[in-house]
């Protein structure tokens, strides 16, 4: 199936303005548009609400306890139902996007989350009381909203391949992470303030609609293809494909999966996102309640600190992916593209490890956002390094990497509650730096040069130097 979608084009270069050609010979100069970028802001909005629906639960939970007396450990099971759906639902979301294209596949993604997110509303209503107890039913729903939302990064990683040239992907892709990290900013404080003047129930309704409203949108100006928009002109078609990338990918094969399955630097890159997992877990989940009920901060404060996490993601994420595309122009591959996860999600390990012992919550928290910025400074590293590995794949593999990434998510926000009673909250958030610590180092073991693709590769060392002209 053709997975191309969009208005026909109208017109091109060589069209005059009343639609008649100019004649032979002769041709009317077209500026190049800008379009792209009008598709990677809609993609930035799409991941604001992405954030917004999942990060919800981190500060609600606590007020969900409050009602339904939860424990620390149904509160850990609750908490890791998000990242399990969304471990399983990453691989056959990535397929999907090969298949269907980005389009359809995110705008049937974006109405089934926002379904999701209304439902939990519903838990220990009327209406559901009397079915699943409400540890089980918001496990089920929270599972769903995870296999529902686990399409959007592989998407965006395969609209990003059809719209945006390799030298720009990891700015592109650190504006996209940008936008999730300002949803995720944005949440913690809109969710104490709904909470504390209409009631948790309310917070997920506003949710859902403003996902709706993000969701519809797209569908209405988006499209799979920059050849088939009527917005893109062909000298910015040139544009996109100016690095003798292939604007069209051919479908995968048999021989295609048999040189995935030999990629040392696609199994090294799955070892870091899984780790990077592991790290990252806690902003995404016991950051709002380790404040709130362990360091004893008020609520208001409990979401500042939850949301400065967020903002500096929102701040170092596209900081990330430009210093990550200037060092490949420098240094070409691999060091180009290594050179920024290995430093900055050390870095990020490290001031992880170091927050929690910090007595002042001021300064603890201070930290703490630091090295979620560090952190997320990395992100578009790992979708722009695997878009150098594989073109034609870019959806299905980018769902593998996500997916075990958020396995690891899972795995830690599951034994975190476990792991509290052993080695304390110091203890554990501690573990939980030493990750993304093994995370970073693993990039010294990835090289964005192999191509899966047959035929592809990216410079093994840094362009030439510009040509003087007198």
């Amino acid at each position: 199936m053709d997975e191309d979608r969009g208005p026909t084009r109208a017109g091109d270069a060589t069209t005059g303005a009343c639609g008649q050609s100019p004649g032979p010979g002769f041709s009317v100069p077209r500026p190049a548009s800008s379009f792209r970028w009008i598709i990677v802001a809609m993609l930035c909005a799409v991941a604001f609400v992405l954030y917004v629906d999942r990060v919800n639960l981190m500060v609600a939970i606590s007020y969900m306890k409050e009602e339904f007396g939860f424990s620390e450990a149904a509160c850990g099971d609750i908490l890791s139902a998000f990242h399990f759906g969304y471990a399983a639902g990453l691989v056959p979301g990535g397929w999907l996007a090969d298949r269907f294209g980005p389009y359809r596949v995110l705008g049937a993604a974006g109405l089934s989350w926002s379904v999701c997110t209304a439902l939990i509303a519903g838990v220990g209503s009327d209406l559901t009381r009397g079915a699943l107890d409400p540890v089980s039913l918001l496990f089920v729903l929270r599972f769903l909203l995870g296999v529902c939302e686990a399409c959007a990064f592989p998407t965006f990683g395969k609209a990003l391949a059809h719209w945006v040239r390799r030298t720009e992907r990891a700015w592109a892709s650190g504006l996209i992470h940008s936008g999730a990290g300002l949803g995720g900013a944005f949440t913690p404080l809109l969710i104490v303030a709904i909470v504390l003047s209409l009631g948790w129930r309310e917070s997920f309704l506003a949710s859902s609609i403003a996902t709706l409203a993000i969701t519809l949108a797209w569908m209405r100006w988006a499209a799979d293809d920059p050849a088939q928009h009527p917005k893109v002109t062909p000298e910015e078609l040139r544009i996109i494909a100016a690095e003798k990338e292939e604007m069209r990918s051919e479908p995968l094969d048999a021989a295609w999966f048999a040189r995935a399955a030999r990629s040392r630097s696609l199994y090294l890159l799955c070892a870091s996102e899984f780790f990077y997992g592991l790290g990252g877990f806690v902003f995404l989940t016991w950051f709002f309640r380790y404040f709130r009920e362990v360091r004893c901060v008020d609520d208001v404060f409990s979401g500042l600190f939850s949301s400065c996490n967020w903002l500096a993601m929102a701040i170092t994420a596209p900081l990330g992916g430009w210093l990550c595309d200037r060092s490949v122009r420098r240094w070409g591959s691999p060091w180009g593209r290594r050179a920024v996860p290995l430093v900055s999600i050390v870095l990020s390990g490290l001031c992880g490890i170091a927050a929690p012992a910090i007595a002042n919550p001021w300064l603890s928290a201070a930290v703490f956002a630091l090295a979620a910025g560090l952190l997320y400074g990395a992100a578009a590293a790992f979708w722009s390094t695997l878009i150098d590995l594989t073109r034609r794949g870019a959806g299905i593999l980018g769902g593998l990497m996500n997916g075990v990434g958020s396995l690891g998510g899972a795995l830690g926000t599951l034994f975190f509650a476990r792991l509290i009673p052993v080695l304390g909250y110091q203890g554990a958030l501690q573990c939980a730096g030493m990750m993304a610590v093994v995370s970073g180092l693993i990039w010294l073991g990835i090289d964005n040069s192999r191509g899966i693709d047959e035929g592809v590769g990216v410079p093994s060392q840094g362009p030439p130097s510009p040509r003087k002209t007198i």
